[in-house]
């Protein structure tokens, strides 16, 4: 994900300060597709504003004390181009799952299994948040979002059910013992044989 071309996409439609900016990402819900961070965000600001690509046009007073102005920034010609090079370039790219659980999912084997079912469950509960929240945003908003971001959304809707099929099988085979493996004497894996559960008490 390209900080640069959201900000630079969010000025192309009008002249804004990067906190502005940054709800603005909120605000279409770019949090559930994206991960915004505030000192990300701030970076590239300085480093588009230093390469000429967008230029500062006004300040607006802040009240209070030791309360910084807020400084309005616009898009710059070099900015338009360098936006058309990093839009394309993002389409180019090409997809990797990245589910943040991924990378340690080959090492399952060695944790806890109650841990990682819990876990699980708690990325599932997320994970359901946020497919209601889109839809929630669907339902209220689908007439006012352009065709290219309900496209957006659709995918991310996509991406969040096929996620929350994956976490249910985590949850269930966690739960059963399923990655508790061990090499055979063949070289392949196979299931450790848990030990009875001790009896019921009286």
């Amino acid at each position: 994900m390209s900080m640069k071309l959201l900000i630079l996409g969010i000025l192309m439609e009008k002249d804004r300060h990067p906190y502005e900016i940054r709800q603005t990402m909120v605000g279409r819900n770019w949090n559930y597709a994206f991960r915004l961070r505030d000192g990300s965000l701030y970076y590239a600001v300085d480093q588009l504003r230093d390469h000429g690509l967008i230029e500062a046009v006004h300040t607006v007073p802040v009240p209070g004390e030791h309360r910084p102005d807020k400084t309005i920034y616009r898009i710059t010609d070099s900015g338009r181009r360098e936006f058309d090079k990093l839009m394309y370039a993002q389409l180019e790219q090409h997809a990797y799952p990245q589910h943040p659980m991924m990378m340690a999912m080959p090492f399952l084997r060695l944790a806890d299994q109650a841990r990682v079912a819990d876990i699980a469950e708690r990325q599932l509960a997320a994970c359901d948040e946020r497919i209601a929240s889109l839809e929630q945003v669907l339902a209220v908003k689908a007439s006012r979002i352009p065709s290219s971001s309900l496209r957006m959304i659709d995918g991310m809707l996509a991406f969040g059910r096929a996620e929350r099929v994956w976490l249910e099988t985590i949850v269930a085979e966690a739960r059963s013992g399923a990655y508790e493996e061990e090499r055979d004497q063949s070289g392949g894996w196979t299931r450790k044989t848990r030990p009875p559960a001790p009896p019921a008490l009286e």
